[in-house]
């Protein structure tokens, strides 16, 4: 079987949809994944083929984020349109792919468009693997604004259905009327470096992770957070680029700041704050840490659901000064009914049936 996997046009997608992609190829099948160039450095990083479908680069995503609206509506609309405009760029480059390295079953991102009509060209089945627990369905208004001519040409009302889809959410997180779908166990993935032993290491002091880079933290904002916390009497570890990094170590000592992978590093954390991302937040699920949730943008329905399940703070628009922030984290570290909550959801993770029972699913589809 070959498969060909398309997650999506950030590192995230692509990193949640590795434990997958790699059960497919250890099960002995031939295994690609598209994305953007942006995106081609973290695909061969994971030790998987990449393709490029798109010219798109770091600077080009960058400066589509700093462009986009504030408001949730407004700036779900702005990426459907985008991810739409990517999958219409990317229909050529594929199809001349699959004129050399045809694929049997084609597995997509829920934002990845391109992999639906790809899969209606070739005729050929079609996955749909969750990435995070998003509801893809906010980006499906911009998105059609610009895949309605392309649908018109193809005769389509509306994108092709998957043949199957495949969902990574807790059960108890899921919301009501969510479509069917296969559940499978997420596997945290991220691209390794070498190790010390405080990565992986309990210390003796409480562990809180701080992450989400330039989309809250930054600059005087960050180093005031990072100096709050660190005066709850906890270990602080801020996982930043580099630049970001080495501004803190020097102002900050005490905090250990650097590219750390996620995966290894929360499993030995007490409390993840964060920006909402669906790969930090189902890292942290999957760890059984509490997370606190800094910023309301698309993500807020599914990281507000988390917080009323007891496994999260989620704070709102006027709760972003860091004095809100160290209050909600003590929180959270102060409070044990939070690390409960979080632990059952781990366990419920931990009792899904893990990608490489999912293989299965994929080779039927293929082979009809």
């Amino acid at each position: 079987m070959k498969a060909l996997f398309i997650p999506g046009n950030s590192p995230a997608t692509i990193y949640t949809h590795t434990a997958l992609a790699t059960a497919v190829r250890n099960a002995g099948h031939s295994v690609f994944m598209a994305g953007i160039q942006w995106l081609l450095p973290d695909i061969a990083g994971v030790g998987l083929s990449p393709v490029q479908i798109s010219p798109l680069s770091e600077k080009d995503v960058i400066a589509f984020m700093a462009g986009m609206p504030q408001d949730p509506e407004g700036a779900a609309r702005a990426a459907g349109r985008v991810y739409a405009e990517i999958a219409v760029e990317s229909r050529r480059p594929l199809l001349e792919m699959a004129a050399h390295w045809r694929p049997d079953v084609v597995v997509g991102g829920p934002m990845f468009y391109g992999a639906a009509l790809l899969a209606h060209h070739l005729s050929i089945p079609s996955a749909l693997l969750e990435w995070d627990r998003g509801d893809a369905s906010i980006y499906e208004p911009g998105a059609m604004e610009v895949l309605r001519p392309v649908l018109d040409d193809l005769g389509l009302d509306r994108l092709p259905e998957p043949d199957l889809r495949i969902d990574i959410c807790p059960p108890s997180l899921r919301p009501a009327g969510a479509p069917e779908a296969a559940p499978m166990r997420f596997v945290p993935t991220n691209p390794q470096r070498p190790l010390e032993p405080w990565m992986y290491a309990r210390g003796e002091r409480p562990r809180v992770c701080i992450t989400g880079g330039s989309r809250v933290f930054s600059g005087e904002a960050l180093h005031r957070l990072a100096k709050g916390v660190a005066g709850l009497g906890v270990e602080v570890v801020i996982a930043a680029p580099e630049a970001v990094a080495a501004e803190l170590r020097a102002a900050l000592p005490e905090v250990r700041a650097g590219w750390i992978p996620l995966d290894v590093l929360a499993p030995t954390c007490d409390v993840i704050v964060h920006h909402g991302g669906g790969a930090t937040d189902m890292t942290a699920l999957a760890c059984g840490v509490p997370q606190l949730i800094a910023i309301q943008d698309v993500s807020v329905v599914e990281m507000r659901r988390l917080a009323e399940a007891g496994a999260a703070i989620l704070l709102g628009p006027g709760e972003q000064e860091s004095e809100h922030l160290v209050a909600a984290c003590g929180e959270l570290l102060g409070e044990p009914r939070y690390r409960e909550r979080a632990r059952e959801l781990a366990r419920e993770i931990a009792a899904l049936p893990p990608p490489a029972e999912v293989v299965g699913l994929l080779t039927n589809l293929a082979t009809g």
